[in-house]
């Protein structure tokens, strides 16, 4: 019994989180009638983006694949983990850097983690995305990701 009670202290939020998620899913799944989203709804004008450029980064900082003229440098002095990433790319619309820990993580074996980046448009270099990379524990460490600059579809 006291097994279960700690495992019920230690992820109580993640499984109400779950729950609300999970009903949140189900109630939409069950309560919206068939065709009832119609494309005046739905508008691909005003939802929808692509992928303007995207990135795959070692735990060093060196680029293993990218798109064309994605340039990285290591901020190790800042924090490890903390990357410079510009993209070279003037979008015409919003856009969003997304990224995960790379899942073949160092030596094979999965790196667990997390990624935080921003993108913003700066002077004279186009889009550039600041990124920090997390351990399991949320400290700051230098692990393999991959990045992608999203961006909304032009009008």
């Amino acid at each position: 019994m006291h097994g279960v009670l700690d495992h019920a202290r230690r992820n109580g939020v993640a499984w109400v989180a779950l729950f609300v998620a999970l009903g949140g899913s189900s109630v939409a799944a069950v309560s919206l009638a068939n065709h009832s989203i119609d494309p005046v709804k739905l508008n691909p004008n005003s939802i929808g983006g692509y992928t303007r450029a995207w990135v795959s980064v070692t735990a060093t900082g060196r680029i293993t694949v990218s798109t064309a003229k994605v340039r990285v440098v290591a901020e190790g002095g800042v924090a490890p983990g903390r990357d410079i990433i510009t993209w070279h790319t003037r979008p015409t619309t919003s856009c969003a850097a997304v990224g995960s820990v790379d899942l073949a993580g160092i030596s094979g074996q999965p790196a667990p983690g997390y990624v935080l980046a921003d993108a913003f448009d700066s002077k004279g270099r186009g889009e550039q995305s600041i990124v920090q990379t997390y351990n399991s524990q949320g400290q700051a460490v230098a692990l393999p990701y991959d990045m992608d600059l999203l961006c909304s579809t032009p009008r």
